[in-house]
């Protein structure tokens, strides 16, 4: 793997392991389901000053893992921008990935006022995972998106469209120079985006129509819009 691409790539590892680790947790503690739960679901407080077990209460506030997202955040901002005698970059980049993962665990709870099982959670992780994604894998794909809109038929509109766009042809040079892929990456990241699929069709099945949706009816359009130049 090349240097450029570790930091990336343990960002997107850790992030994936955090969020699915306390997901898992929470799961099989039933942490959502709780009497404190429920209380801060209500905006109520939780009745007793100190616990630690299924929930974390201190000084009578419900302390959720996403504060704790935010808290490694910050520490891992702060020493990569400072510097640090005592940590690596590859493990402050262990750490930010962590605690984002943390963080997006619970994003829907937040967005949705108390809903911890809210669908968002699972929407905005997958989102930003295949960002990240793009950022260690897909360099193949992002150089071919750069070189359809360069030699664009020109009774393509959709394609006419983007290479008047600047702005996002300097976004697409951008990930196509940062990026790149090994055949170990890709057979990692080719093995978790095919579970990640699997998991979608199965658990999920209308964010993955919402998304077909959205690919076939741009294409649609762009035919249909060809035809009626004709």
């Amino acid at each position: 793997m090349k240097k450029s691409k570790e930091i990336p790539f343990i960002i997107t590892l850790a992030f994936l392991a955090g969020f699915m680790m306390i997901r898992t947790s929470v799961f099989l503690a039933g942490a959502a389901e709780t009497d404190f739960a429920a209380a801060a679901k209500t905006g109520e407080l939780p009745g007793v000053d100190f616990h630690i077990g299924t929930n974390i209460i201190l000084f009578g506030y419900h302390i959720h893992h996403f504060y704790i997202g935010i808290a490694l955040i910050c520490l891992a901002g702060w020493f990569a921008l400072v510097g640090s005698n005592h940590f690596s970059r590859k493990q402050l980049a262990a750490v930010y990935g962590f605690g984002l993962g943390l963080f997006f665990d619970e994003i829907g709870l937040l967005l949705t006022w108390g809903d911890y099982y809210s669908q968002l959670s699972y929407t905005l992780t997958l989102f930003l995972a295949a960002i990240f994604l793009n950022i260690v894998l897909f360099h193949d794909f992002w150089v071919s998106v750069k070189k359809n809109i360069a030699t664009a038929s020109p009774h393509s509109v959709f394609w006419q469209t983007m290479k008047k766009r600047k702005g996002i042809n300097r976004v697409i040079d951008f990930i196509s120079e940062k990026t790149g892929k090994t055949e170990k990456t890709s057979a990692i990241f080719t093995g978790i985006l095919y579970s990640g699929i699997a998991f979608l069709i199965y658990f999920l099945p209308q964010t993955v129509r919402y998304w077909v949706s959205i690919i076939f009816f741009i294409q649609g359009v762009d035919y249909l819009v060809k035809f009626l130049k004709y």
